[in-house]
């Protein structure tokens, strides 16, 4: 029976991960998500030309004038060893098997508690919900945030061991490379090491120093700050902030979000006093990537909240892992016996978690499907007429497409030679987005947009908003425009 057990728990297990890899490989084409996705291709063909300090400072420069990821650079350079053409949807695929590696740690602390293995089903589905690993499909969403967390997960690991604890304190130094939020942990590590008597933690504090000073070497400020304002403004958009990232992870609802994030902010401190009273090493795991990730919030809405501390970006898909390890680790740490004194059935808990890995799965539906319409869409747009309505597609990025050699575009494009369709009209909607125009139908599938009888270009309808976007720099004249519907 118990043999019969672990071959359940594993075949389950496995169909989550295999389903998430199925998503991937289903509704991924070989282009760019979004257009950062680009800086990955335009990387990737300077290569060759790029040798000592060159190759150096374009490995460890800066993108959107704060973030350094060098370790997303170097898989990039890791993956040219064996490429020779770039395929977006290949290499975000590979980057996405990070994510198994975190289940070892995880596996590691039942095993030792002895809980319930039928919990590993819950988490696995948790950590694969397709609804929370929407970032996942973006290139610079896995190259980025997902491995950054990936190192959060495995430096909280080795840091909750005494065995390993030193390990994982150095090389806790390294995690700038990996993203900007690394910055962030230092504290944590510094006010950790003083908490636990350690007697290097001058030397600690030392070298983040010189870390920090190292990271912004170099930089130079915008001109604006979006988070401008005075020191208690900023506080408290920080706090606003950490709470609306965990709170995100159960509803993208300000009021819901906030509420959410200060009960996720009240287990923290009763996780990490649990932890002070039984020195229970997986509640300090736990606390250790909650406060993180709370962190990580307040360094959101400080860099990219808008002046008036319009927080929405909180609740964008780019940020959707940082709420699945939210459920993820809270999860584990409601099954440790030692977090809530008392005797109850924890494997009650696998009921909700079910059920939320089967909604999850279920929204994510048609959002795949969508991305995927508009990746066709983009692609097709790209090839057909030079053109993006989603993002900038300037000289640059059409010599990186279609001229350097390194990409090639996906096969089954969407066809120009279509009859138009009579009786489809767009209608204008409030502006949602600065620089996008959004238009209402009553349609799915794509749309070939035609001007003065010529094909323009192709817009991809949101099933779920039932509206397409266009920007403002590409030409859209109601009167002169008509549509060809592709289903």
């Amino acid at each position: 029976m118990k043999k019969l057990s672990s071959w359940i728990i594993l075949l389950a297990c496995s169909g989550f991960i295999i389903l998430h890899y199925y998503n991937l490989s289903h509704y991924l084409i070989n282009f760019p998500t979004w257009g950062d996705d680009i800086l990955f291709l335009a990387y990737f063909t300077d290569l060759p030309q790029l040798h000592g300090r060159e190759l150096w400072n374009r490995t460890v420069e800066f993108h959107s004038m704060i973030h350094r990821f060098p370790v997303a650079r170097i898989l990039t350079v890791s993956y040219a060893q064996f490429s020779r053409v770039f395929d977006f949807k290949e290499l975000t695929i590979l980057a996405n098997f990070c994510l198994i590696s975190v289940i070892y740690p995880i596996y590691q602390y039942i095993k030792k508690a002895q809980i319930n293995h039928w919990h590993l089903i819950a988490l696995v589905g948790l950590l694969f919900a397709a609804n929370g690993n929407l970032d996942n499909f973006t290139l610079i969403g896995v190259l980025q945030h997902t491995t950054a967390i990936v190192f959060l997960i495995w430096l909280a690991y080795w840091i909750s061991h005494e065995k390993t604890r030193k390990w994982g304190i150095w090389i806790s130094l390294a995690y700038p490379l990996f993203s900007t939020e690394g910055l962030a942990f230092f504290p944590l590590v510094f006010l950790l090491l003083i908490f636990l008597k350690d007697s290097k933690w001058w030397l600690y504090g030392l070298l983040a120093g010189l870390m920090i000073y190292l990271y912004f070497l170099g930089y130079q400020a915008p001109s604006t700050i979006s988070s401008s304002g005075n020191s208690l403004t900023k506080i408290l958009l920080a706090t606003k902030g950490a709470f609306l990232l965990a709170g995100g992870a159960i509803k993208k609802n300000f009021l819901l979000a906030t509420i959410m994030g200060i009960l996720f902010s009240a287990n923290i401190l009763w996780l990490a006093w649990r932890y002070h009273q039984t020195k229970n090493s997986a509640l300090l795991f736990s606390t250790l990537i909650f406060i993180q990730l709370m962190s990580v919030g307040a360094m959101v809405a400080l860099g990219r909240a808008s002046e008036s501390g319009d927080l929405i970006v909180l609740f964008s898909e780019r940020f959707s892992t940082y709420g699945t390890v939210y459920l993820f680790i809270s999860y584990f740490s409601l099954i440790q016996a030692d977090l809530y004194p008392f005797k109850w059935n924890r494997s009650w808990l696998l009921l909700p978690a079910m059920i939320w890995i089967g909604l999850s799965h279920y929204y994510a539906e048609a959002k795949l499907e969508n991305l995927h319409n508009r990746l066709l869409a983009d692609a097709s747009n790209a090839y057909h007429f030079n053109v993006n309505t989603n993002y900038r597609y300037g000289k640059r990025e059409q010599y990186l497409l279609k001229y350097a050699g390194t990409y090639q575009f996906p096969a089954g494009l969407l066809k120009t030679h279509l009859k138009e369709t009579p009786n489809i009209q767009l209608k204008a909607m409030p502006a949602y987005e600065k620089g996008i125009r959004e238009y209402n139908t009553d349609q799915n599938g794509v749309l070939l947009v035609f001007q003065s009888k010529k094909p323009s270009y192709f817009l991809a309808i949101n099933s779920l908003s039932h509206s397409v976007k266009i920007k403002e720099d590409v030409p859209y004249d109601e009167r002169t425009s008509s549509f060809a519907l592709i289903r």
